[in-house]
């Protein structure tokens, strides 16, 4: 989306969003590395943004809110338009017949005008829904009231998803089209500023009088704050209350985010409400007529159609008007502190009533910076009394503001008949030393006036500014940058994002930062800055200067060889919490600064670099991989011409266990002075399609710990990810060979982590878990498109218990007991080897016995071609390889069976010994075509023993 700008070069303007002056625009991700230049630069004072993505929630039906009082009276939304923004309205659905007077599609490109999702059916249904299709059970609160339709929202498995460019757009359109309301039951995470559509909810709200009311947001697992766009001030955020007036668990709370400000604004019933159905609706919703939904989603358009019951008795209000009303009469819920529900539970008979208001409704009074030495200053308040005779309030204020914080300019005040008075909340900074949020609720009582306003305060600690601002590597403000601050200590943890080149921040007194900074420069590359240390012992300016960062000059030997990838990483390990910065991308588009002190402890950059050379016929391209490891600081660029001299030389094969699938190697640079901490960098090289050769370089200044990825060819689908069982320095000078992939693939008894044995016992119970398989070469991973799992525990010949996956668990006996268990699973294709993989093990176990079992696993490592396939009347040597848990005894014994027909004969394959070692010798028939399955039993010199057996090895030709 573009705002502040009505045409940018290089953009195609698709639809008008008169909201924020601007359009959306749709560019292929492929062109924008030539077309960005000439985008940002014609894009002048106007600002790009990505088109973020909002989420619906579930929710709806109608409570006990006063609605019947307000039809009692004669007032059921009759001449009210409220817009519905959301996932569109089915309003085939009897109680919604008629009620729709217009609509429009705001993602036709994504969805059709029906309501696949179900979520506007159901919240439109809260508002205007006659009951039709429940004999008048399940009437919404404003039965007389209208809809317009802006579909905005669009079905994701189950999901409504909403782009923030259609609901501008919606937006501007349902005030143009006559609505008094807009009930906006989405939202996405609040940050710090106004985002385009709390300026949109605030700009249209001024200009037209028309009340937003908005979705506070539920608890998702991620977001832990009231919503945007509830956030906006102009808006009504709702809060979820259950049919008992309890908030629900899931109502996200506020402050919000920045000035500590009152949200959500008001609660309303939201917890399985029951409402309509979309009869276009998919198949995540039960059938019927009605479901029942839970959310804040469902709450606003209760409070919607209370406004609309309102709004028919008022007509001439406008959304100032409304929300104070609203406010003024709802019912707190003791229980709960004011960002959890605002004023309270919404009660629309109360509001109908003609009451007393306040303005404004609620008074958020923002941070009060240290050191606190400003005069006293009064925020005025004023009562309006709409009634025959004149009130008299005695006011108070409740909450938990230390003492002299905040005082009243009068305790009592009389608000004449018709008319409006004033009082001031006075604050003064100086007179308390009590830190921290403050909140409560200015009481204003008087015969049967009972007026709670909610109030917050920040009384900051001692603290100082960080004013933080950003260049481009043109001296000018970039458009695009992302500014990221971290306080890594554990107890005081604090993380902050900005997104404008400008950005003041309060921080406690002495506290320790870690600033990165992301700036696009006008030439479309990146420079990427850090701070690794501000100490805030004072106001401060941080200036990131762009002009300050450096490239990275790194060439290779190979002239022809051109730039794959670059990646950057800081890691700040020193600290309680480990925090990072990286960039990653061309090479000649990444420059890097470090604008901070240097020598610091734990600081560690990593940087790599991949070169790709031209086309081979007999190989697929070489490739070059560059790592190196700074100490102490981030790095201002980078300076490397490697010489051949000081490349090693790997030969690397990927071998083909499945056909139409492409292998994906990636290396990274585990830093040793982190014991396997931290995160570490990692790089994918180019990928080849199996079987492959290709020659890799790489330098010895790191070590590499390296995995290769299958995914189809066709669909991108990730088949097997194996890794490397250590990390490698591949000496400089000397020539390595690996090869990937290589048969026999099969389960392994590798610890699935340091120090935790595949199987075990603990106390009576063993507990299995077979999630490592290997590869002939021994590297470890999982086939991802394994399956038929069958996991069994014998005793004798009665079973102790089964499962279908990779994990068991049973109880055993105490006494020492001779036990056989048995796993086997499919590979499907495209798969052409180990289709079918079985091992049983018999061990004998007691109590006595903690931890690791006795066992044993067996791998197959055939000379093969690198298909994976061995020649018709040739011989192949088959060495056996042994994993063991830490209890197993020494390998005495062991045996292998081959089967030319897919395991229905089975012969003897001679089986030799040497120094502990063990190969098989297979000699293939002269005219055989087809599969070879192997079977090997081992015997430890404690009697335990092991058995495998795969279907279909390898291949032969």
């Amino acid at each position: 989306m573009v705002s502040d700008a009505t045409g940018v070069r290089g953009l195609a303007a698709g639809r008008e969003l008169e909201a924020v002056d601007g359009f959306a625009t749709k560019a292929p991700v492929a062109d924008l590395a030539e077309t960005w230049q000439t985008i940002r630069t014609s894009a002048g004072q106007g600002k790009i943004w990505a088109d973020g993505v909002r989420k619906s929630t579930l929710d709806a039906s109608v409570p006990m809110i006063g609605a019947p009082t307000a039809w009692a009276a004669g007032y059921d939304g009759t001449g009210v338009k409220v817009a519905v923004l959301d996932s569109g309205i089915d309003d085939t659905h009897p109680d919604l017949a008629g009620k729709v007077v217009a609509r429009r599609n705001f993602v036709p490109e994504i969805e059709t005008a029906l309501d696949l999702n179900g979520h506007g059916t159901h919240v439109s249904s809260t508002i205007v829904g006659s009951g039709a299709a429940s004999d008048g059970r399940n009437v919404g609160v404003a039965p007389g009231a209208t809809l317009l339709d802006g579909k905005v929202c669009w079905n994701v498995e189950g999901r409504g998803n909403c782009s923030d460019s259609a609901i501008l757009a919606a937006m501007q359109w349902a005030v143009d089209a006559g609505a008094s309301i807009v009930n906006m039951s989405l939202g996405g995470q609040d940050a710090h500023g106004v985002d385009p559509l709390e300026q949109a909810v605030n700009d249209l709200t001024a200009e037209h009088g028309t009340l937003f009311v908005i979705a506070a947001g539920n608890y998702n697992g991620w977001q832990f704050r009231v919503g945007s766009p509830s956030t906006a001030d102009a808006a009504l955020s709702v809060a979820n209350f259950d049919k008992a007036g309890e908030l629900n668990w899931s109502s996200l709370r506020g402050p919000r985010i920045g000035d500590y400000g009152i949200k959500p604004d008001i609660g309303g019933p939201g917890t399985d409400i029951v409402a309509a159905r979309s009869p276009s609706a998919l198949g995540h919703l039960p059938v019927g007529s009605y479901f029942a939904g839970t959310g804040t989603s469902m709450a606003a358009p209760h409070v919607a159609g209370a406004a609309a019951l309102l709004l028919e008795a008022n007509p001439d209000w406008k959304a100032t008007q409304l929300k104070e009303t609203l406010m003024a009469t709802a019912a707190p819920n003791p229980a709960y502190d004011v960002f959890a529900q605002g004023t309270g539970f919404v009660d629309v008979a109360r509001a109908l009533g003609r009451p007393v208001t306040v303005s404004p409704p609620s008074l958020s009074l923002g941070v009060l910076e240290w050191p606190h030495v400003e005069e006293p200053s009064g925020r005025t308040l004023t009562y309006r009394n709409p009634g025959h005779q004149p009130v008299t309030l005695d006011l108070a204020l409740e909450g938990d503001a230390p003492q002299g914080l905040l005082t009243l300019s009068a305790s009592t005040l009389t608000v004449p008949a018709g008319g409006e008075a004033t009082v001031q909340v006075v604050v003064d900074e100086r007179a308390s030393t009590s830190y921290g949020l403050f909140k409560g609720r200015l009481v204003a009582t008087g015969g049967d006036v009972k007026l709670q306003t909610p109030f917050s305060v920040y009384h900051e600690e001692p603290a100082a500014g960080l004013a933080i601002s950003a260049v481009d590597r043109t001296g000018q403000t970039p458009g695009t940058v992302m500014i990221e601050l971290v306080n890594p200590d554990p107890q005081n943890y604090a993380s902050h994002t900005f997104y404008s080149a400008n950005a003041s921040i309060r921080v406690p007194l002495n506290s320790s930062w870690r600033l990165s900074a992301y700036i696009e420069n006008p030439d479309g590359t990146i420079a990427l800055l850090t701070n690794n240390r501000i100490v805030a012992d004072a106001d401060r300016e941080v200036v990131l200067d762009a002009r300050r960062a450096k490239p990275l000059d790194i060439t290779v030997p190979d002239r022809g060889a051109q730039p794959y990838d670059a990646s950057v990483m800081v890691l700040r390990a020193g600290d309680p919490l480990v925090t990072y910065a990286g960039v990653s991308g061309d090479l000649a588009g990444i420059f890097t600064a470090d604008i901070g002190p240097t020598g610091l402890p734990g600081v560690t950059t990593q940087v790599h670099a991949v070169f790709q050379g031209p086309a081979r016929r007999d190989r697929a391209p070489d490739v070059y991989h560059l790592g190196w490891r700074v100490k102490g600081s981030f790095i201002t660029g980078l300076v490397r011409h490697v010489p051949r001299r000081d490349l090693a030389t790997v030969h690397a094969e990927y071998a083909q266990n499945a056909t139409g699938v492409a292998a994906w190697r990636a290396n990274s640079t585990p830093d040793p002075d982190l014991d396997g901490g931290g995160l570490v960098l990692s790089t994918e090289l180019p990928g080849v399609v199996t079987p492959a050769r290709r020659t890799e370089y790489y330098n010895d200044d790191v070590s590499w710990l390296s995995t290769v990825r299958e995914r189809t060819v066709a669909g991108d689908l990730l088949m097997l990810e194996l890794e490397a069982p250590k990390e490698v320095t591949y000496r400089a000078g000397r020539r390595h060979d690996e090869r990937w992939n290589s048969a026999v693939l099969t389960v392994t008894l590798a610890a699935p982590y340091p120090g935790t044995p595949a199987v075990l016992r603990d106390g009576n119970t063993i507990r299995a878990s077979l999630t490592e398989y290997a590869d002939g070469a021994g590297h470890v991973g999982l086939p991802y498109a394994i399956g038929n799992h069958e996991f069994t525990l014998h005793r004798g010949d009665t079973l102790i218990g089964g499962y279908d996956y990779m994990y068991g668990s049973w109880e055993v006996a105490a006494e020492p007991t001779t036990y056989r268990m048995r796993y086997a699973f499919d590979l499907p294709e495209p798969y052409r080897l180990s289709r079918h993989v079985e091992t049983v093990w018999t061990f004998t176990t007691s109590a006595g016995q903690a931890g690791a079992l006795p066992l044993t696993s067996i791998g197959f490592r055939p000379a093969l071609e690198l298909d994976n396939s061995a020649r018709a009347g040739r011989k192949v040597s088959i060495p056996l390889t042994f994993t063991q848990q830490e209890t197993a005894g020494r390998v005495k014994s062991a045996t292998v069976s081959v089967s030319f027909d897919d395991g229905r004969t089975w012969v003897p394959a001679r089986t030799t010994e040497k120094r502990g070692e063990f190969t098989a010798t297979v000699e293939h028939p002269r005219k055989l075509s087809g599969f070879v399955s192997l079977r090997a039993t081992a015997v430890d010199a404690a009697g335990n023993t092991v058995t495998t057996t795969v279907y279909r090895a390898y291949e032969v030709r």
